[in-house]
């Protein structure tokens, strides 16, 4: 019993309950003129840092619109290229198709005319022809019974005769045996930079 008394004077001279008592603690109030904050709440963005995240989109953004306009107008002028030399594989193409149903070459223009004209004989009698204007550089086929553009922005179209050696030019219309179609067209977006396509054909009767 003494001891438990002993316990007790020791407990409340240090400020702590006496054992077997419970004491209710309040928190402290808040000084005068400080407002009571919650702790849990929710931090916003201050008006500078809302006008740098913007400008920072709006830089991109203006990048990504830039980096897209010069990819557009790459794709666009490579498009163009490959344009103007479809225009002159197609003629040679066309060349090579027509003049494997040739029997006899009936008139054929000089290697040096830049403007060639050649025409042609076919088995049933046909008589188709090819002839270049130089002015609007185009180039026309006659099938033998109308004539129609086949190709545009060519700028040289010429004819060269062979004869049955390949070697030999000629213009002998009797003489030819092989013709050789050379073509050339600007390149519209290569500053001036031309191209030149050609083939060969035989003449099948031979």
């Amino acid at each position: 019993m003494r001891t438990w008394h002993r316990n007790a004077q020791r407990a409340q001279r240090a400020g702590d309950p006496a054992p077997g008592k419970t004491v209710t603690r309040h928190p402290a109030k808040p000084a005068a003129g400080c407002p009571r904050v919650p702790a849990s709440a929710p931090a916003g963005l201050s008006l500078l840092e809302m006008m740098v995240a913007t400008t920072i989109m709006a830089t991109l953004m203006a990048s990504v619109v830039v980096v897209m306009r010069s990819g557009f107008a790459v794709w666009n002028a490579e498009q163009a290229d490959i344009d103007a030399l479809e225009n002159a594989y197609a003629v040679v193409r066309h060349f090579v198709q027509q003049m494997r149903q040739a029997d006899s070459v009936t008139a054929i223009s000089a290697p040096s005319d830049t403007t060639g004209d050649l025409s042609f004989l076919t088995a049933t009698g046909a008589t188709r022809s090819w002839s270049h204007n130089g002015a609007p550089k185009e180039i026309n086929f006659n099938n033998g019974v109308s004539s129609g553009l086949l190709a545009n922005n060519i700028d040289t179209l010429t004819f060269t005769g062979y004869e049955a050696d390949g070697v030999t030019q000629t213009t002998v219309v009797d003489d030819i045996q092989v013709v050789k179609c050379t073509v050339q067209v600007t390149l519209p977006q290569g500053a001036g930079v031309t191209r030149t396509v050609s083939c060969q054909a035989w003449i099948r009767s031979w």
